[in-house]
C-alpha cells in the first residue's frame, strides 16, 4: 500500500508556516505556537475513521523492544486535537515477532495516512497534507526548547524564518561538510533526548500515582502513619528504583542545554560562517603543513599522504616498541607525523593519510567522513583482537562519547584493522555511504541491551570486505540495503538479535568459503522482499543457508554455520509487505539521510 507524500519547495513551506502563524502583525510568543497548530488541526483533520501506517519512534522500539525502524498498519480511532495526538489502533504488523498494545496514543507527526481507504467519503488527502505540514514544522523549524522562550519576544519573528532558510542550506549543500553533519547530529540528538524526556517524565508520574495508590492503601489498613513504600519493601530499594530516572532526567536536561546554546549560535547565519572559516583556517592545519615540510599558505590538498602515529601516555621503553611496530607498517618514504589524540588527528588529516593507534581508548567526535583510500589501524596482532575474552585496556578501542549517534562514516574506499570499534555508546557502529570499507582482523562491540543498535548498515551501492572480524551484541549485526553488496570471510557474528539483515534480492552477498559463523543469534539471517513459493504464507523459516541461497542464486553465495540460533533463516514474502517499495524507502530510509545524508530531499 502507498501512502501520501509531498514535494514542496522551502519558499512554498514558508508561506505555509506563515498562514498558519499569522496574527495580522501582532507578537506571536512561542507559548502560542502550539495553540494555532491546535486550531489549523483541528479544522484540517478527519476526527476519526482513516487509515494510516505508523511509523515507530525509536525510544518507544526501545522500550518495547522492537527492532527499529519498525511499521505497523491500522487506523484512527480519535484524534486528540488539543495534544495533537491520536487514538491509534494496530490492525496488520510486517512481523508475527512484534508484539504491542493494540490501541496507541500516537503523535500526528509520526502516522502517514495511506492512499487507499476503506471509507472513500472521508477527505484523506486534506488530512495527509495537513499532516505533512505539521511534520515539516516539528522535525526542522520547531525546537525542543523553544517553549521555554519568554512570552514577551516574537517567535514566529526571530525563528521562522531563519529555521527554514538553515533546512534549506542543509538540503542544498550550502554548508561546509563538517559544520552539516555537526548541525544534523544535534538536531537529530535533540529530537531524541525530547521523546526520552517525554517518556522518562510519563513514567516518573505513573510511578508517583502507584506511590500515591499505595500509600492511601497502607493508611486505611494500618494503625501507623501511611509512609510510602516500594512493593519489595525495601528503603534502599526505594531510593534506588526513585533516583535512577531523575539521575537520567538532569542528565538529558543537561545535555540538552548544551545542545541549545550551540545551535542557538550557529543557528545565526553569520556566526556559520565565521564557524567554517575558523575550522577552516584552524591552527592545526597550518602546524601539521609546516612539519611536513609545506609552507602554510600551500592547500592541505597538495600535499603527499602522510601516516599519523596515535599513543596514549606510557614509558619511554613501550613508546619505543610502538614505534618499532608503527616502522613495519609504514613505507619507508612516507612523512610521520606524531599525534596526542585521535580526535585531533581527524580533525586535520586528509582523507588518504593513514593512521596507526596505539592500544589504548581513543575518544573521538568524527563530523566528517572517511574515504579516498585512507586507513586506520592498530599497533596489534590481529590474534589479540580475537580472543575469547579480549583484554580492551591491552587493545587499540576507539569508541564514541554518548551523544553520537554513528561511531564513523565512511564515504568512499577506506580500510579498518586490528581495531575494537566499541560502539555501546552509540545507535550505530559504522554507516558505509558509498565505495568500499576494508576490515581485517576487527572487532565491533554493541551494548548487548538495545533493540535498536545496528552494527554496519550499507546503503546503496556500498560494499563492505570484511575477513578475520567479530561482530557482537547488536540488535542487527550487519543491515544491506538494496543494491548494496558484502563479502565475508571468516566473520563471526554473535549474541545479536538479527545477524545479518538482506532487505532486497538486489544485495549481492558472499560468504567466502564456510568458515563464517552465526552464534547464539535469535535470528542468524533475515531475507526481506522473496518471493515465496506459497504466496499465502508470510514468513518461512529455513535451518540452513544453502535452502536460502535456491532463491536468489545469482547474488546470494558462499556457506556458513549456525550455532545455538533461536532461527537460523527467516523470510518475508514480497506479496505480505505492508508497504509498497517506493513508500517503504521513503519513509524506513528518512532517519539515516537525516542524520547524515548530505543531499536531503524533503517530503
Amino acid at each position: 500500500m502507498d501512502v501520501y507524500t509531498f514535494e514542496k519547495s522551502y519558499l512554498e513551506r514558508l508561506k505555509e508556516a506563515e498562514a498558519v502563524l499569522s496574527w495580522d502583525g501582532a507578537v506571536m510568543p512561542a507559548s502560542q505556537v502550539r495553540n494555532e497548530w491546535k486550531s489549523f488541526v483541528e479544522l484540517k483533520i478527519e476526527p476519526a475513521g482513516w487509515q494510516a501506517i505508523w511509523k515507530i519512534p525509536r525510544v518507544i522500539c526501545e522500550d518495547l523492544k522492537l527492532r527499529y525502524p519498525t511499521i505497523v498498519y491500522g487506523y484512527v480511532d480519535q484524534v486528540i486535537f488539543d495534544e495533537l495526538k491520536a487514538v491509534f489502533v494496530v490492525t496488520a504488523v510486517q512481523d508475527s515477532d512484534v508484539h504491542m498494545p493494540e490501541s496507541n496514543e500516537v503523535s500526528l507527526v509520526e502516522l502517514w495516512p495511506t492512499i487507499k481507504q476503506e471509507n472513500d467519503a472521508l477527505n484523506v488527502d486534506t488530512t495527509a497534507e495537513c499532516i505533512d505540514r505539521l511534520r515539516f514544522f516539528y522535525s526542522h523549524v520547531w525546537m525542543p526548547w523553544d517553549k521555554d522562550y519568554d512570552d514577551d519576544r516574537d517567535w514566529v519573528q526571530m525563528h521562522l524564518q531563519a529555521r527554514i532558510q538553515l533546512a534549506c542550506d542543509l538540503s542544498k549543500n550550502k554548508l561546509s561538510r563538517p559544520l552539516a553533519l555537526h548541525m544534523r547530529t544535534l538536531l537529530m540528538e535533540a529530537m531524541y533526548i525530547q521523546q526520552r524526556l517525554e517518556y522518562l517524565e510519563l513514567d516518573l508520574s505513573d510511578a508517583e500515582a502507584e506511590s500515591d495508590d499505595e500509600a492511601v492503601e497502607l493508611n486505611d489498613n494500618a494503625a501507623e502513619p501511611a509512609r510510602k513504600q516500594t512493593k519489595t519493601g525495601s528503603a534502599d530499594a526505594s531510593l534506588n528504583v526513585s533516583t535512577l530516572p531523575v539521575t537520567d532526567l538532569m542528565c538529558l536536561h543537561l545535555r540538552m542545554a548544551i545542545i541549545r546554546s550551540e545551535f542557538e549560535i550557529l543557528e545565526n547565519p553569520e556566526m556559520r560562517r565565521a564557524y567554517s572559516e575558523l575550522q577552516s583556517n584552524s591552527p592545526q592545519r597550518h602546524l601539521l603543513q609546516r612539519r611536513a615540510g609545506r609552507p602554510s599558505e600551500l592547500p592541505l590538498t597538495e600535499r603527499a599522504p602522510i601516516c599519523h602515529v596515535v599513543t596514549v601516555p606510557s614509558t619511554l621503553q613501550e613508546q619505543m616498541v610502538l614505534l618499532s611496530l608503527a616502522q613495519e607498517q609504514v613505507k619507508p618514504d612516507t612523512q610521520v607525523q606524531l599525534a596526542n589524540t585521535l580526535q585531533d588527528v581527524l580533525s586535520i588529516c586528509r582523507s588518504d593519510d593513514d593512521i596507526l593507534l596505539s592500544p589504548g581508548e581513543h575518544t573521538i567526535k568524527f563530523l566528517e567522513n572517511l574515504n579516498n583510500q585512507g586507513s586506520l589501524q592498530g599497533l596489534v596482532k590481529c590474534e589479540a583482537i580475537l580472543v575469547a575474552q579480549p583484554q580492551l585496556p591491552t587493545l587499540p578501542v576507539v569508541c564514541s562519547s554518548d551523544e553520537g549517534s554513528t561511531l564513523l562514516v565512511i564515504d568512499g574506499d577506506y580500510t579498518l584493522a586490528h581495531l575494537v570499534l566499541d560502539c555501546r555508546q552509540v545507535r550505530r557502529g559504522i554507516l558505509l555511504r558509498n565505495g568500499t570499507l576494508t576490515m581485517r582482523g576487527c572487532r565491533l562491540i554493541g551494548d548487548g541491551n538495545s533493540s535498536t543498535q545496528e552494527g554496519i548498515v550499507c546503503m546503496p551501492n556500498a560494499s563492505v570486505e570484511m575477513h578475520d572480524c567479530i561482530i557482537e551484541d547488536f540488535a542487527v549485526g550487519i543491515s544491506m540495503r538494496p543494491q548494496s553488496s558484502a563479502e565475508l570471510g571468516n566473520v563471526q557474528v554473535k549474541n545479536c538479535n538479527t545477524g545479518v539483515e538482506l532487505l532486497d534480492t538486489t544485495v549481492a552477498f558472499n560468504l567466502q568459503g564456510s568458515k563464517c559463523s552465526f552464534d547464539s543469534c535469535k535470528i542468524g539471517i533475515m531475507a526481506d522482499n522473496l518471493t515465496l513459493p506459497a504466496k499465502e504464507d508470510k514468513v518461512m523459516v529455513l535451518k540452513q543457508y544453502s535452502a536460502l541461497k535456491r532463491y536468489n542464486d545469482s547474488n546470494w553465495l558462499g556457506n556458513c554455520n549456525f550455532i545455538d540460533c533461536t532461527r537460523n533463516v527467516r523470510v518475508f514474502n514480497e506479496s505480505d509487505q505492508l508497504l509498497a517499495q517506493r513508500s517503504q524507502q521513503h519513509l524506513l530510509g528518512e532517519e539515516l539521510e537525516s542524520e547524515n545524508k548530505e543531499n536531503i530531499e524533503t517530503a
